[in-house]
């Protein structure tokens, strides 16, 4: 289940519990790893999900909005829209940021499919852990579409 903390997406991207979205050809990594090491063959799409979890480990706010495209959409999935832009990210997670020192991501799963990063994580924040899952869409270099799926 997907939670808040104080009004703020608590994970570093998509928030998804129990979803199973992969066919095909996907690949799916299941080592739990704090700051995981991305294989030389990662895709452009993992990289770049990777850099933004690590930025959000750090609570390095253009670290992490640097990785995310100007014209950014976060939903609740499947099509609720929560947040657009980079402006607004800015405001929420800036906001986050500061009042949350022990933040802390961790992937327990991730699962690529072509331009789509699905991630499983464990997440402190403010005292409290939680699970949730992570869905992104990387476009061009930059996380394009976020969906948080309960």
């Amino acid at each position: 289940m997907r939670r808040r903390l104080r009004g703020v997406l608590c994970c570093s991207g998509i928030v998804v519990m129990g979803v199973t979205l992969v066919a095909g050809s996907g690949v799916a990594r299941q080592e739990t790893t704090e700051e995981r090491a991305v294989p030389a063959e990662a895709s452009e799409p993992e990289r770049v999900v990777q850099e933004q979890l690590e930025a959000f480990n750090r609570r390095d706010l253009d670290g992490f909005l640097g990785t995310y495209s100007p014209q950014v959409k976060l939903y609740d999935f499947p099509d609720e829209l929560r947040t657009s832009g980079l402006d607004a990210m800015r405001e929420r997670y800036g906001a986050f940021f500061e009042r949350t020192p022990d933040l802390h991501a961790e992937v327990t799963r991730r699962i690529v499919q072509g331009d789509y990063v699905i991630d499983h994580e464990r997440v402190t924040a403010g005292g409290r852990e939680m699970t949730a899952v992570a869905i992104y869409q990387v476009e061009g270099g930059k996380i394009t579409n976020v969906w948080f799926v309960r």
